[in-house]
């Protein structure tokens, strides 16, 4: 199973790629889960957006 553990992520990153590129865009959203779905790199991405308290491709902006 902990060999397992990397590409289970990878699954659930790809099952979230509609919704990433509905709220980020084409290019930014598949860049996003395209990091998110990488064993490891993910893991490194996701920990240094927490410590920066922000995301590497910023939702794009939606004027009401």
């Amino acid at each position: 199973m902990i060999r397992a553990m990397p590409y289970l992520g990878g699954l659930v990153a790809l099952a979230t790629l509609a919704s990433s590129i509905r709220r980020k865009g084409v290019v930014r959203g598949t860049f996003h889960t395209a990091l998110d779905m990488t064993p490891y790199v993910g893991g490194a991405k996701n920990a240094a957006e927490i410590v920066r308290g922000r995301d590497f491709f910023p939702d794009k902006n939606i004027a009401p």
